[in-house]
């Protein structure tokens, strides 16, 4: 099917009325365990799936985490409530073109909670992709480039040795952009990262990520400890409360620094870059809304002159696909990003017939409408949990 061919239903002011939502609370096994410097080892993942239906039959897809970290205290059971109660019922009857209507809405009826709305947005922007026969990506500004690079992500670890590699198998595939978890020990940071150069060479390209985890003075020392091995960015180095110490830490670091935990709405943006907080921002389909809030972030970032960086809790080929068809659209530079770990290995399954994949450390998007997938119910049922 391809962009040429007619719409496949007849488009009025009524087209794309929702009929139901229904909502999908997974648990998703990692391949590995994931750890990064505040909290435990998580051997799985959250993620709830929402499923819009249309009077017509059309399907759109989303899809959102409970992922439990700094500036996140979602769980499973609170988005299914924020959405049944809540959020599902101001889609109900509304045609999936009222996608800005809808999105104030939303915001009347809850503030905040954009891990809950976004997955509806998401799907709203599905829905009208099959409605249109065109994808998403068609529908935020057309193609902008060709494919997206993505950026891997290499786990806390206390051996350099293992995270050297992981780094090689990384660099065995394609990949020349490495994101290091730091952010409990210092010196082993260093370490691991030193290690990290080494082994790569100079022409890799590596960022650090603390989430959160280090407190002022460790962070300013950590920095200036790894500016010899020419670090492209850190990210999230403080608290995610703490932007007047992320700017006092920015003035004063070798290492241009990002914030992701710290960003979740537009306001929140905005006072990052009032403060000169950093000079980047990581953003993430399920903690900034879904396409439609991130492409807002993006344009407010881009105007104050930040680098943006496309990113993703470990998800399923929906919340990879909402990142990688607005970073389709996006007409300015983006960094590479950490988005697609989750259909690179990092997660033990996926929920569509047809999970997306990488061309070595690069995905590609073809012209299928929506996002170009269809949920698979046998997967929904093995990683169902009540």
């Amino acid at each position: 099917m391809t962009t040429s061919a007619l719409p496949t239903v007849p488009l009025s002011h009524t087209a794309g009325k929702v009929r139901s939502v229904e909502v999908f609370p997974l648990r998703i096994a990692l391949s590995t365990p994931l750890h990064i410097a505040v909290g435990p080892r998580r051997e799985s993942v959250d993620v709830l799936v929402v499923r819009v239906t249309t009077e017509e039959g059309v399907v759109g897809l989303g899809e959102t985490q409970a992922w439990r970290r700094q500036a996140s205290a979602e769980t499973l059971s609170g988005l299914v409530e924020a959405i049944q109660s809540h959020l599902a019922p101001r889609l109900l009857g509304r045609s999936a073109f009222d996608i800005a209507a809808i999105s104030a809405s939303l915001d009347d009826a809850l503030h905040g909670r954009l891990y809950a709305k976004g997955p509806l947005l998401d799907a709203l922007l599905d829905i009208q992709g099959h409605l249109l026969n065109l994808p998403v990506y068609a529908l935020l500004g057309g193609r902008a480039r060709a494919d997206i690079p993505v950026c891997c992500v290499l786990t806390l670890r206390d051996d350099p040795a293992r995270t050297v590699e992981e780094a090689l198998r990384f660099k065995q595939r394609g990949f020349t952009t490495y994101t290091v978890k730091v952010g409990k020990n210092v010196r082993q940071d260093v370490h691991n990262v030193a290690a990290v150069r080494e082994a790569l060479g100079d022409d890799a390209s590596l960022y650090v990520d603390a989430n959160g985890g280090l407190n002022f003075d460790d962070a300013l020392r950590l920095l200036h400890e790894l500016a010899p091995y020419r670090i492209d960015g850190a990210e999230q180095p403080l608290a995610h409360w703490d932007l007047d110490g992320a700017a006092a830490l920015a003035a004063r670091s070798p290492v241009a620094l990002l914030l992701d935990e710290s960003i979740g709405s537009t306001h929140d943006l905005f006072g990052a870059t009032q403060r000169r907080a950093a000079t980047g921002v990581q953003t993430k389909t399920a903690k900034n809304g879904g396409a439609w809030h991130i492409r807002q972030l993006w344009t407010l970032a881009s105007a104050a002159g930040w680098r943006i960086r496309p990113g993703n809790h470990p998800s399923t080929s929906l919340a990879t696909l909402s990142v990688a068809h607005l970073a389709t659209a996006w007409g300015g530079p983006l960094l590479e990003g950490p988005f697609a770990g989750g259909i690179d290995g990092e997660l033990a399954g996926d929920v569509v017939t047809q999970p997306v994949r990488l061309q070595g450390n690069r995905l590609a998007l073809d012209d299928r409408p929506g996002w170009g997938v269809e949920l698979d119910p046998d997967a929904l049922e093995r990683w169902r949990i009540a």
